[in-house]
């Protein structure tokens, strides 16, 4: 009989059309599959994530739940993963779960960074989207249009193609622009990086990047914060007055997933560490773009 697992996994999403496994394009889901298949060749094999990211799209900590053919040692199938795996995606924590932990239902909230910066030349790391528009960000203006997101509102024009095919309503908990240093004092950022973070119940296709795009259009003028609000009641728009656009897909990280205590042999305790994925600081180079040509990603006036 098979046992199932449940680990964090981290990774650079530039080489990966996103999560789901896809027909001949090589995605996150597929490519931890056909590791596990190498380890276990025989017996069935499911792999299901929390999130579904987008192609170019990272994680720190994204939730993964798979079934193997044969009960073992969390440590020891989690360093075999690890042997099998290319670099730029690691496991970082691994043990065994109920057949009843339902890992796409559970999550009470997810939580999402983009990085951005208005100074593209200060900047050593390949994730960071690059504003180049021909007016300067207005950082104060941008914070108050993040606010905008928090409660429920309807992001119809805050997505692209969804799945959802009517409800397009989302409760936003907590969305913010602040420093990069505030969320990561260890890493050194240069003082003009930072970072949108979203906190929320559930996010629409794209829904994230938009939103960026719609923070960067204020930020520089482009449009009102009436006009962000008012995009956010689900009007119909004006069709020649742009709200938004996806921004690139380089700056956008899965953040952290929050799940309830459930009950794992007779106790009731969390099983993900909350952010366990700040072990893996040291080797940020899992972030590092391999293709000198892709980056930096400018994110341009629209």
């Amino acid at each position: 009989m098979g046992k199932f697992y449940l680990g964090h996994v981290s990774y650079n999403g530039e080489a990966y059309y996103g999560w789901q496994k896809q027909k001949d394009v090589p995605t996150i889901q597929e490519t931890i599959f056909d590791c596990l298949r190498r380890i276990y060749p025989l017996g069935r094999i499911d792999v299901k994530a929390t999130s579904r990211t987008d192609r170019g799209v990272h994680a720190f900590a994204q939730v993964v739940k798979f079934l193997a053919p044969r009960r073992e040692n969390p440590l020891d199938v989690l360093e075999k993963l690890q042997e099998e795996l290319p670099a730029d995606i690691q496991f970082t924590q691994m043990e065994r779960i109920n057949k009843s932990f339902k890992v796409t239902y559970l999550a009470q909230f997810k939580e999402y960074v983009y990085f951005f910066s208005p100074n593209r030349d200060v900047l050593p790391y390949d994730f960071v989207g690059h504003y180049q528009g021909k007016a300067d960000l207005d950082l104060d203006l941008m914070k108050q249009a993040a606010k905008s997101f928090e409660g429920l509102h309807d992001f119809t024009h805050f997505q692209h193609r969804s799945d959802a095919r009517s409800d397009f309503k989302r409760l936003i908990m907590n969305a913010d622009v602040v420093a990069a240093n505030s969320l990561f004092p260890n890493m050194g950022f240069p003082p003009d990086t930072y970072c949108f973070y979203v906190r929320g119940g559930g996010f629409l296709k794209q829904m994230v990047r938009l939103m960026v795009g719609g923070l960067f259009l204020v930020g520089s003028g482009q449009i009102t914060l009436l006009e962000l609000e008012k995009a956010l009641t689900g009007a119909e728009l004006d069709p020649d007055k742009r709200v938004s656009f996806i921004a690139p897909p380089n700056g956008l990280f899965l953040y952290h997933i929050e799940f309830p205590e459930v009950m794992v042999s007779d106790i009731m305790r969390k099983v993900i560490d909350n952010r366990n994925f700040y072990n893996l600081f040291p080797n940020f180079d899992i972030w590092q773009s391999k293709d000198p040509h892709s980056f930096p990603v400018e994110v341009r006036d629209l």
